[in-house]
């Protein structure tokens, strides 16, 4: 599968939809309540994205894409500077790619990439929280994330647990 990494546009919103919608709602589904995983439409996650991107300023947030030679978007992440953490300067907030597209080395590629872009930003360390219910959590720990601790973590109304994973040094995330 050929696909390359670029900066996510405003004309991305509806594939952006998917690229979140569809893994959260494969990886939770029957792990979670089904009110975790109704509670955002892919409607409302385009309009929420229109909104990202309307924003003069992110948040020092950026969003990539992963996308096909065909334009179809099949993952994407999101991070950014984080200034409230002393011990991690920058957090993943977000990482998706679709299912039917997933062991194929994209989500490692998108982390490469994000470390990559903190790295120009003279950020050198990143965390990560991911709920402790997720079947591909260990991904971060293959990528060398260490465990930093579990929080309770409340989704739509439904306590959960959030294992947050960190890198000191993340060069050690960059791609060839």
């Amino acid at each position: 599968m050929s696909y390359h990494i670029r900066d996510a546009i405003c004309g991305d919103t509806p594939a952006l939809a998917d690229a979140v919608i569809e893994p959260i709602l494969t990886a939770f589904r029957g792990r979670v309540p089904d009110q975790c995983l109704t509670w955002l439409t892919k409607d409302e996650s385009r309009a929420n994205w229109q909104k990202w991107f309307q924003r003069d300023r992110h948040n020092d947030q950026f969003l990539l894409i992963a996308e096909l030679a065909s334009h179809r978007v099949v993952g994407c992440a999101l991070a950014g500077a984080s200034p409230a953490d002393p011990q991690f300067h920058a957090e993943l907030i977000l990482l998706g790619v679709l299912p039917g597209c997933q062991g194929q080395g994209i989500g490692r590629q998108l982390v490469g990439a994000v470390a990559a872009r903190l790295l120009q930003q003279g950020i050198r360390s990143m965390r990560v929280g991911v709920l402790s219910v997720n079947p591909y959590r260990h991904f971060y720990e293959r990528l060398g994330g260490q465990y930093v601790c579990e929080q309770p973590y409340d989704w739509n109304g439904v306590m959960l647990t959030e294992t947050i994973y960190g890198w000191t040094d993340i060069t050690c995330l960059l791609i060839g």
